[in-house]
């Protein structure tokens, strides 16, 4: 394969690997997906003007110009429709306007996709014209870092180091193309360049791996104006007796059984109960959950009606969200909320929005497996006041006594909670909420009690036993009904997250749920402590005929952790195209070699038949000359060998052999074939003429390289 055609498919796999970094920049796939295919539609063009139509260098760009207004053309016709073609022109600047005013991520913007796609094309003409054109494929590096920092200058959240890989990846790829390949390089040679390109490239992504390591972590930068945020939990108990059964929230999802919208994270603990605490909020793209927990993939569409918060109902653990608005996320928590600005407290009314997480449930044993040696602000979620009442801890040691590990700590907490010790009402307790005075009367006096108390009760005993916990706020799955979920604004419900290594933040779900008949609580299950809260949090009517939380249709259902599911979901499809385009530049780069060896090792093996094996040899000679990009002269076989002992190098033998094949094929050409009695193994002779053709190339490429020390050499 030719350097031109080898550096173009590299080029073009490397460029498009710099795309993945601006998904956090643009929420419109289609934009990149359309960037992508300008790019590799120019370097196309280039290879089409060069190879094929033989067109002069401005006749090449010219080519490439029209590629690329195709590939723009194309982009805003296929993403926005044919409408907004008639207006390109007025588009560019509508676009810029529109990124300067926007936040990233942008949402999806006809001019916004004309600027992306024509900058992707501008960069590839670049990258084209100086790698194949110039012949300077080492300078390369420069649009594909320039493409790489648009990125990591522009934003202030974290650079993900798969996007760091996919940078090195690409440049080792381009410099691997440019390397001599000549069928004259022996084995060893090519296989050394070919493992000196591996090994650079792996070195490089290996030490700044390491070095990450010892550098502190530089994350987004925070809101400059503080957010007041409301606690969501104020009203848990007003909504549960005096909420309307009116429909509030409606989603449809692809997950079991429903979602659970989380509103709210309290990770703070005082004698008061669990409260809001002081978060860093960043806007761009959400990083991956703590602990990165393996999961599945999951999409909820969500419709709010009559609900107006500053929180916005997201399944955990959010990936990527789009939603109308100003919003940004909590480093710590991953709760998305309103940014400052009028009118911030009824963020969520009458809005719709998609929401893309992660759904991690792992499995009843491997939550018995785990420990809970490390999380995130530990020294907050661990933390109890001194006015804990020293039989909240008795308790919690002796309840968890026989477990081994910090995941069946938390299992029994749960089953604990859950028999028949306990009972659900929302009938007036002693006090209010999760305070530890309402939690030691819940434990210890009344043993009825609603969500906040059973939730509150095991966030309090296992910090005691030493796991990490924090208090979510917000709605179970609600009311299936045709494949439509609908929430109420009964359906509110708070639950305890614990960590545990491995699994990141886990919910339980230690509230028990009642039958059908409400007679009263239902017997404790054996505990799964899935990832979403396995059982409707409330119950059915009290004894009493109170109101109570009601009881979903369906409860989310346990799902096996998928070994090979992604951490992060949007991720998925490119890092797959990024190892599908490098396994397909492999091939590219690897099959034309093996067949060109192949039909060598044919043609010198022999047949039998003198005459026809002293012409295969003539034809290896031919397609080693232009392997080497030289002129074959014109003629007979010896008139041709005559001209082409001067690229010899003045080797002797190498002359002889090349007259000697060249005399042969003549004869084997015109003579009758009865007469010709020459040997038809010509192995040897081909190997030399090869050796010394490759060698003269080789010594005029380094004339070249010297005279002009930045260009590199075919």
């Amino acid at each position: 394969m030719r350097l031109d055609t080898r550096v173009g498919l590299a080029l073009a796999v490397a460029l498009c690997l710099q795309l993945w970094p601006w998904t956090q920049m643009t929420r419109h796939a289609e934009a990149l997906q359309a960037a992508g295919a300008a790019m590799v539609l120019v370097l196309a063009a280039g290879w089409l003007g060069r190879r094929v139509l033989r067109l002069p260098t401005i006749g090449v760009a010219l080519l490439q110009v029209v590629a690329a207004a195709v590939s723009l053309v194309g982009a805003i016709w296929w993403a926005h429709g044919v409408r907004h073609v008639l207006r390109l022109p007025a588009l560019l600047g509508e676009g810029i306007s529109f990124i300067q005013g926007s936040s990233a991520p942008m949402f999806p913007n006809p001019g916004a996709t004309l600027a992306i796609v024509l900058g992707a094309a501008l960069v590839a003409l670049a990258a084209d014209a100086i790698a194949v054109g110039g012949e300077r494929p080492g300078l390369a590096v420069i649009p594909l870092v320039a493409l790489h920092l648009v990125v990591a200058v522009a934003l202030s959240t974290p650079t993900l180091f798969s996007e760091f890989v996919a940078l090195a990846v690409g440049i080792g790829l381009v410099l691997l193309a440019a390397a001599p390949w000549g069928h004259g390089e022996r084995p060893a040679a090519r296989a050394a360049a070919l493992l000196t390109a591996v090994a650079m490239t792996a070195g490089a992504v290996g030490v700044t791996w390491v070095a990450a390591q010892f550098v502190p972590t530089f994350e987004p930068r925070t809101n400059s104006e503080p957010l007041q945020m409301s606690d969501p939990s104020l009203d848990l108990k007003r909504n549960l007796i005096q909420g309307s059964d009116e429909v509030i929230i409606r989603y449809t999802t692809d997950s079991p059984g429903g979602a659970y919208l989380k509103l709210a994270t309290l990770p703070s603990l005082s004698t008061a109960g669990f409260a809001l605490s002081d978060v860093r909020v960043a806007t761009g793209r959400i990083p991956s959950p703590p602990g990165s927990p393996r999961g599945v993939g999951r999409t909820t569409n969500v419709e709010v009606g009559d609900f107006s918060s500053e929180w916005l109902p997201v399944p955990y653990a959010p990936t990527a969200f789009d939603a109308p608005g100003d919003w940004g996320f909590a480093l710590d928590t991953l709760d998305v909320m309103a940014m400052a600005g009028p009118g911030r407290g009824r963020a969520t009314e009458g809005i719709s929005y998609e929401v893309r997480s992660l759904d991690v449930r792992p499995d009843a044993e491997a939550i018995a497996r785990a420990e809970a040696d490390g999380g995130p602000g530990r020294e907050l979620t661990t933390s109890l006041p001194v006015e804990l009442p020293s039989r909240i801890r008795e308790l919690a040691r002796e309840v968890t006594g026989a477990a081994p590990t910090a995941g069946a700590k938390a299992q029994a907490l749960e089953a604990y909670l859950r028999s028949d010790a306990f009972t659900y009402s929302i009938a007036p307790t002693t006090g209010n909420g999760d305070g530890l005075a309402t939690i030691d009367d819940f434990l210890f006096g009344s043993r009825t009690g609603y969500c906040e108390q059973f939730a509150g009760a095991m966030a309090i005993m296992a910090r005691e036993v030493g796991i990490p916990t924090r208090m979510a706020v917000g709605f179970v799955p609600g009311t299936e009904e045709e494949g439509v979920w609908g929430v109420t604004e009964r359906d509110l419900h708070t639950w305890p997250e614990l960590w545990l290594d491995g699994l990141g933040w886990v919910a339980f779900e230690p509230t028990p749920s009642r039958g059908d008949s409400g007679a009263g609580p239902a017997t404790t299950q054996e505990p799964t402590g899935t990832a979403a809260p396995t059982a409707g949090p409330t119950a059915e009517a009290t004894p009493s005929a109170e109101p109570s939380e009601p009881t979903p249709t369906a409860s989310p259902v346990p799902t096996p952790v998928d070994p090979g599911a992604p951490a992060v979901p949007g991720a998925v499809p490119w890092v797959l195209f990024g190892l599908l385009a490098a396994a397909g530049v492999a091939a590219a780069v690897l099959v034309p070699r093996w067949l060109r060896a192949r039909r060598r090792t044919q043609r010198l093996a022999g047949t039998g038949d003198a005459r026809a094996d002293t012409l295969s040899a003539w034809e290896e000679v031919c397609e080693v000359v232009a392997d080497l990009e030289l002129s074959w002269p014109g003629g007979s076989p010896r008139f041709a060998a005559e001209r082409l002992v001067g690229s010899l190098g003045g080797d002797a033998g190498a002359a002889e052999a090349l007259r000697s094949l060249a005399a042969a094929s003549e004869r084997a050409l015109f003579d009758r074939s009865e007469n010709f009695d020459l040997p038809g193994r010509w192995g040897a002779e081909v190997d030399a003429i090869t050796a010394a053709l490759t060698a003269q190339a080789r010594e005029r490429a380094g004339k070249r390289k010297s005279a002009q020390p930045r260009r590199v050499a075919r």
